[in-house]
Order: structure tokens, then sequence, then C-alpha cells
């Protein structure tokens, strides 16, 4: 099938209060598409950061986010795009399309009961390849040094954003097969496809719902299960 853009993203703010969008500002956003191998990085600019004027930063990254068919975020749902709208709104900027997004803390929520759904607690409990960068000595001093206009701290800070952009992105795939609300992302005739990542699948028995069966199957390749669209006798 025709491979759809996912985009992996992930935001670092600061400010009095970082947490909120009339109280902090954006310093930088790390993304990724599954297309490609790196991770790449925007971030404000030094004459900006002295005004934590992230308007031309958000404005940048709002054309990307446009081109996305499928967006992937830690907490997304909750914090970075609600982040983002907030800043969006108070720089009178046009709003991002509400693409589908796949929050991978609120997926593994709903399908575990781990102690914690953070993103360096589940890397470690799953054994994910890219785990979340300690922050170690650098926080809080990154914070307050781009409060101070350190473009040197928002750099280190962005090496700590691309550690979080590629853990996010592996434990996506490690959650796919447990996604049972993921939207369908093929949409070939070929019923012999996964609809959440379009491999091969097998099929084992049959799905029952409250007046109808049908064929039941499971990915070859992401391990997701489902079913067809179309009844069995």
């Amino acid at each position: 099938m025709n491979k759809p853009k996912i985009l992996f993203w992930d935001i670092e703010t600061a400010g009095v209060n970082a947490l909120k969008s009339d109280l902090g500002f954006c310093l930088m956003v790390g993304y990724k598409w599954n297309y490609e191998d790196k991770v790449k990085i925007l971030c404000i600019k030094k004459k900006d950061l002295k005004t934590f004027n992230d308007g031309p930063l958000l404005k940048e990254f709002s054309e990307i986010y446009k081109e996305a068919d499928l967006t992937v975020a830690h907490f997304g749902s909750v914090f970075d795009r609600r982040f983002i709208q907030g800043r969006l709104m108070i720089h009178k900027l046009p709003a991002i399309p509400f693409t589908k997004m796949r929050d991978t803390c609120m997926i593994a929520r709903k399908a575990a009961n781990y102690s914690s759904n953070r993103l360096d607690n589940l890397g470690n409990t799953l054994n994910l390849e890219h785990k979340k960068i300690k922050k170690g000595t650098g926080w809080p001093l990154w914070w307050f040094g781009a409060m101070q206009g350190d473009m040197k701290a928002v750099e280190e800070m962005a090496e700590y954003c691309k550690g979080d952009v590629l853990a996010l992105e592996e434990l996506y795939y490690r959650l796919l097969p447990f996604d049972n609300a993921h939207p369908r992302m093929s949409f070939e005739e070929d019923r012999q496809t996964c609809p959440k990542c379009g491999g091969n699948v097998q099929y084992h028995g049959v799905a029952f719902t409250g007046t109808q069966r049908y064929k039941r199957f499971q990915c070859n390749d992401c391990g997701a299960w489902g079913k067809d669209t179309k009844g069995v006798k």
C-alpha cells in the first residue's frame, strides 16, 4: 500500500510555568517521519529567545504538521498539542489541523496496568533499544540557561529531545498490536493486508458481534489482530 505519513514529535518548553501555554513558551520541537532515519529539531532563534517569541518556530512547525496523515506524541493529547494550540492563539496564527493522533501514554494506560506510563519507565519496562535520555546534571540548568538567552543550553536540550522522539517511535510500534482504537491506515481492496501497517495477515478463526461473525486475522508484521469488514455466513 502507499505508506501513510506518520509524524512522531515532541516539544520542550520553558517559562514561569512551562506546563501552561499562557505562562510558558516553546523552545523547540523535535520531529521524525516514519520513512526517515534521523530526528530533526526546530529551535527558537536567538533573537526570538530574548523576547520569548516562539511564534516563528510554531509557524514553521505548523507547515510540517499539515503534511501528516497521523501524528504520534507521548501525552500529546493532554499536553503537547494543547500547549501548541494555546500558543498559536496568542500569536494569532492559524490553527493546526485536528489530525488523528495516537498518544502512546494513553495507549499504554488502556492496554496495561504499569506502575507508571511515563516515557522513561515504559522504555525500561519494555526494554526498548531507544530509551529516554536521563536529564542528569543538565536539568534544571538547561531551562534556567534558556530563560537567560543561553543558546548552548538550548542546543544541549535539543540532544535530549532527539532521544525522546526516537524512544517515542519505538514505543509506538511496540504498542501497535495492542492499540485496538488505531485508525485503519490501509484501504486496499485486497483484504489480505493489515489495516494498521499494511503487512500480510494470517487468518485464525472468526470474531463474533451481536448479530454477525467475521473472519479473524493476525498481522505477520506488526502482530495486530483484526477482522474482515464483510461478515461470513
